[in-house]
């Protein structure tokens, strides 16, 4: 079992990493994205990233549909 002052040591030793992992993010990503910009444009980018999220939306929400659907179904089945 850590003694209190390890977790204090740990949480201080997190905080920094994530806070120069920020740092370093925001020097990289920006430019990055300025560069992915310019080579392929705004539009063919946005809609690839919007396209990504889509298909990443559909499957993680895949048994919700699936449940919403089945429920429809129900529903139209009893009144028919």
């Amino acid at each position: 079992m850590p003694t209190r002052t390890q977790v204090i040591l740990c949480w201080l030793l997190f905080t920094g990493a994530m806070a120069l992992l920020s740092v370093i993010l925001h020097a990289i990503v920006p430019p990055v994205m300025t560069v992915l910009q310019d080579a392929v444009g705004v539009g063919p980018l946005g809609i690839v990233m919007l396209a990504l999220w889509l298909v990443a939306a559909f499957y993680g929400y895949r048994p919700l549909l699936r449940g919403w659907l089945a429920r429809r179904r129900q529903t139209r089945i009893r009144q028919g």
